[in-house]
């Protein structure tokens, strides 16, 4: 979305609190060379999936391998070739329904409806009451029953876009022991966010790969990840498929008449050597860049940003969730629901012309209240097919920590004027 100059856009789901990291390799002359701009495999080198392999087995799971990981051309592009793929294995067709806890990214109904054809059900999480806005099996489970025809997929964000927090390793494991033996469903799991884990975050990060559970159905278990979000190359659109399953394996790697299946979506030969160079840093003697970057350098950049937005928010009286636990991924969702329906009416002759049409009328009424008013784009939950309105995403990695502070104190400003 185009903001005027003014506006801090909180909206967008970015990460710029590594970008002094990467001026080495990122800002400055990569010194690409006459074999670094000839084709080179869509789904990435050798080496580059041997050292993301590397660091996922720290990460996810010691059985990640290089062989399970393919490159695509971001997380969005890794989604719709697993559907692709799955397709192609004839366990999805188009039409196929897929199962979604609400709220959830957006871009879920882009990646699976948009070319795919698949279909996005919801299984809404309660507003109210302790377990305001957590998973649970029962939730999932009356979503699948209700379906007509039950879904064929299902999808989980953990660290979950736009709630911030992780899933515990039981509501894991009985989420997957009933999709794979009670159904016959396949699982994604998005777990873009996997390093972005502040201090002592409470439950801590579970791979869908850490479970074990299973292993007959480990073909039905597909994971993405990306450097979007952890690694703050959102603009790269560098992401990975990881899968054991035969057929997707084939997919992406293409023969017998058919092209991979990243072809259209490449991991292209500029992003091989970058990104290489990243991984490459410290790979022999040590430190490990990649390994120092996730392991101590992020996690203390985020706690600490974290924590100062944390706690300008309850300064400034702007509620936000909370279940008594440190946060995960690079969200607060803000409770704005008393605030509904108090937007003063347009002035005069000036014309009100909403940009989310389709949400709740008070809802974006807010929202662009606070982008005139506070100077700050926050993303409005029904975007995220939150089931009651008033909601809003405000991603705090998207500036550096100052900057989000004081977009803050505006936020709180701005609300008290509304009484």
């Amino acid at each position: 979305m185009s903001l005027p100059a003014p506006v801090l856009n909180l909206a967008v789901a970015e990460n710029v609190l590594l970008y002094d990291s990467l001026k080495e390799d990122v800002f400055k002359n990569p010194e690409i060379g006459p074999e670094d701009i000839r084709y080179k495999r869509s789904y990435g080198t050798d080496e580059l999936r041997q050292h993301i392999a590397r660091l996922l087995k720290q990460t996810m799971s010691p059985i990640v391998e290089a062989d399970d990981i393919y490159a695509t051309a971001g997380v969005s592009g890794a989604l719709e070739c697993l559907a692709f793929a799955l397709e192609q294995g004839e366990v999805l067709e188009p039409g196929d329904q897929v199962l979604l806890p609400a709220p959830s990214w957006q871009g879920f109904k882009w990646c699976f409806e948009q070319r795919p054809g698949l279909r996005c059900v919801f299984a809404p999480l309660p507003v109210t009451g302790a377990h305001a806005f957590q998973l649970t099996l029962k939730a999932l489970q009356d979503a699948y029953d209700h379906a007509d025809p039950r879904p064929k997929l299902l999808v989980l964000t953990n660290p979950n876009n736009p709630l911030g927090a992780n899933y515990s390793k039981e509501l894991l494991e009985s989420i997957y022991t009933w999709a794979l033996t009670k159904t016959d469903m396949h699982i994604i799991s998005d777990e873009m966010y996997a390093h972005s884990q502040v201090a002592e975050a409470k439950p801590g990060f579970h791979s869908a790969f850490s479970l074990g559970l299973y292993p007959q159905h480990q073909d039905r278990v597909h994971v993405v990840w990306g450097l979007a979000k952890d690694f703050g190359l959102s603009g790269f659109r560098a992401g990975f498929v990881l899968s054991r399953s035969a057929y997707v394996r084939k997919a992406m790697r293409g023969g017998k008449g058919l092209k991979e299946m990243s072809w259209f979506s490449p991991l292209d030969s500029l992003k091989n050597v970058v990104v290489g160079k990243l991984f490459r840093r410290g790979a022999d003697k040590g430190p490990w860049y990649p390994e120092q970057l996730m392991r101590s350098v992020y996690p203390e950049r985020l706690t600490a940003s974290y924590e100062a937005v944390k706690k300008a928010l309850s300064k400034a009286g702007v509620p936000f969730l909370s279940n008594n636990t440190d946060n995960a991924a690079q969200f607060f969702f803000l409770d704005l629901q008393k605030y509904l329906g108090k937007v003063p009416a347009v002035a005069g002759g000036d014309v009100w012309l909403p940009v989310f049409p389709e949400i709740d009328g008070r809802e974006e009424k807010l929202r662009a209240y606070l982008e005139k008013e506070a100077q700050v784009q926050l993303l409005p939950g029904q975007t995220l097919f939150c089931p009651s309105p008033g909601y809003f995403r405000l991603c705090f990695t998207a500036y550096g920590q100052d900057k989000v502070v004081q977009a803050v104190d505006r936020i709180g400003a701005a609300l008290k004027k509304l009484g």
